[in-house]
């Protein structure tokens, strides 16, 4: 076609600087990895070679260049203590100046008086020791906590606005939205109260986990959980952590949780106000643990080991036969499993 325009005419009229330079350009790639590293760059260099290496005579080279370059002048001399030119001055935004305020609040808080911190930042390893030795206590642990960093402030968690009266006839009336129910941290509520929730969990069919944290709650409370339970199938998670359950109690709730209607696969109960519960109340629990098929989690410290090896094995059990049950209905591992595709380097 006419209005095509011909390369060699375009060529010719460049310098052979000029079309050199452009072979340059358009050859360089930096990221090819199937090109020498020398070609990978526009520079050429267009030196004449020196020989072989020698590399004594390089680094005395380049030590010889480095003694003889004078330095450059400074432009303001140095002096100790004085900072040469301009000095940078951290800007900081509103949410960073809150937090260093909140921070210096709560380091002032933990501050120990003038004459005490002045006697430890003079005092000697021996004087610490000493000290500790007055106070009856561990030397090691006294050091490092003589020593220790300032205590880092956390934030308290928000308040629980669930209204237990709400929840209570929401479960009642077996709603079908309800099927989380949170009352953790929630103080001052009666017993007549969780109990009766306790109960409304007989006959529901939608909820399906209950937390109950730090709530006060006691035996009488709980021996009543105990009799829904054993009538309930759809609750599948139960927490009763941080109350006044007595060990006994919590035994009668895991033998409640082995009756053959129940459906609870996870159950949590540690930090009791009472925690040593002894082996003959361990034993009890892991009787009962034994005689559920369906139980895979529980939550409580256990003080014997031959008890927990006895758990262990039976909830490993129970979660095994749930794998061998899905491969006999013919469900093939990792099915329902969106995989994403491995990546490659093209």
């Amino acid at each position: 076609m006419s209005d095509e325009v011909d390369l060699e005419d375009l060529l010719a009229v460049l310098s052979p600087a000029e079309v050199q330079a452009l072979v340059d350009e358009m050859a360089a790639d930096p990221d090819d990895v199937h090109i020498p590293a020398s070609v990978r760059t526009a520079y050429r260099c267009e030196k004449d070679s020196t020989g072989d290496l020698n590399r004594d005579s390089l680094i005395n080279c380049i030590n010889e260049i480095a003694l003889n370059t004078p330095d450059q002048e400074e432009k303001v001399k140095f002096e100790p203590g004085l900072k040469r030119g301009k000095v940078y001055v951290p800007k900081y935004n509103d949410e960073e100046l809150a937090a260093m305020a909140k921070q210096a609040e709560n380091e002032e808080s933990i501050r120990l008086d003038p004459e005490e911190e002045a006697a430890l930042s003079i005092a000697t390893l021996d004087d610490i020791m000493a000290l500790a030795d007055i106070l009856n206590t561990n030397p090691q642990d006294f050091v490092m906590e003589a020593y220790a960093d300032p205590l880092q402030y956390f934030e308290p968690d928000p308040p629980n606005t669930t209204k237990p009266e709400e929840i209570l006839e929401k479960i009642k009336n077996n709603d079908s939205n309800t099927k989380d129910v949170c009352l953790n941290n929630i103080q001052g509520m009666s017993e007549k109260l969780i109990c009766d929730i306790f109960e409304a969990i007989r006959g529901n069919e939608n909820l399906t986990k209950l937390s109950a944290v730090n709530c006060d709650i006691s035996d009488f409370a709980i021996a009543t959980l105990c009799s829904s339970l054993e009538q309930n199938s759809t609750l599948k998670s139960l927490s009763v952590e941080n109350n006044r359950i007595s060990p006994d109690t919590i035994a009668d709730l895991f033998d409640s949780i082995s009756s053959p209607n129940n459906g609870l696969i996870e159950l949590r109960v540690a930090s009791q106000a009472q925690q040593a519960m002894g082996y003959r109340v361990e034993c009890r629990i892991a009787d009962a643990i034994k005689k559920n098929p369906r139980l895979m989690k529980i939550g409580m410290s256990l003080e014997f080991k031959e008890v927990a090896e006895r758990i262990s094995k039976h909830l490993i059990s129970n979660m095994d036969k749930i794998r061998i049950k899905r491969l006999n209905d013919g469900v093939a591992p990792g099915a329902g499993v969106k995989w994403t595709a491995a990546r490659t380097l093209d």
